[in-house]
Formats: C-alpha cells, structure tokens, sequence
C-alpha cells in the first residue's frame, strides 16, 4: 500500500473512532442502561483492535518518534495506553448499569482524546517525508 493510501486509511479509522466515542459518551450520558449493553462490544474493541494499534505504535513507531525528539509526547502517548488498559479493567468489573455506563463513557473520553492528542501534538511534527520513512521501516520490522 502507498503512503497516501496508508494515511487516508489511517485518518479514515481515527474518523470512526471518534465518532465512535463521541456516540458512547452521549450514551452514558442520556441512556445508562441502553450503554450498559455495549460492555462486551467495548471490551473486545480495546482488547483487539485498539490494543493491536497501541502494541504497533509502542514496539515500532514510538522508538522512532523519541529519535525525532519526540520523547515527551510519546510518553503522553504511553500514559494515554496505560490508563485506556486500566479503564478496560474496570470496565470488566463494572457489575451495575451506573458503574457499566461510567466506565464505557471514561473509555470513550480516553479514546477521543489519545487520537486528539496524536493529531495535535504528533503528527504535525514530522513532515511528509519523514512519516513516509517511518512507517516504511516500521512496517519493514513487522
């Protein structure tokens, strides 16, 4: 896949995500217990595909960025996976309809704004050329 494919796909999930959280965090707020039964969803979404992308940014992108001199916003960015891992403990166990809602709506909020910060403070740093080396050799060392 090309670079500028790569990087719609990847824009295009961040879209999803957000929308996604966004939607969440209305949930909790407005219908606790219709949220409340998006737990299992939510689960299996941080611990799959959200937990495939933090282990890829972890293992391959984020020893490149701090050799960019990116190394405070990679530790942001590491704390950001750490308490969206602990959230989805206490997630699992949430047992009542306010603890399920308040857990998924602290999860969302997580989620909106790790990809916010990663818009914001990430990848405008790099330049296209850089981020095309980059996930060139990232995706050499999978």
């Amino acid at each position: 896949m090309d670079f500028a494919a790569m990087m719609k796909e990847l824009f295009a999930d961040e879209d999803r995500a957000k929308d996604m959280a966004r939607r969440l965090m209305h949930l909790a707020q407005n219908d606790p217990a219709a949220c409340a039964k998006e737990k299992d969803s939510v689960l299996a979404f941080i611990r799959g595909p959200i937990e495939q992308h933090f282990r890829y940014e972890e293992e391959h992108l984020f020893p490149q960025l701090e050799q960019h001199g990116l190394g405070p916003e990679v530790d942001v960015a590491k704390k950001h996976h750490a308490t969206l891992r602990q959230e989805a403990v206490n997630l699992e166990n949430a047992q009542d309809t306010k603890g399920i809602a308040q857990a998924i709506y602290f999860a969302a909020r997580l989620m909106l704004h790790h990809t916010n910060f990663e818009g914001d403070y990430i990848y405008p740093e790099l330049s296209k050329e850089q981020w095309h080396a980059l996930l060139a050799s990232s995706l050499g060392s999978k």
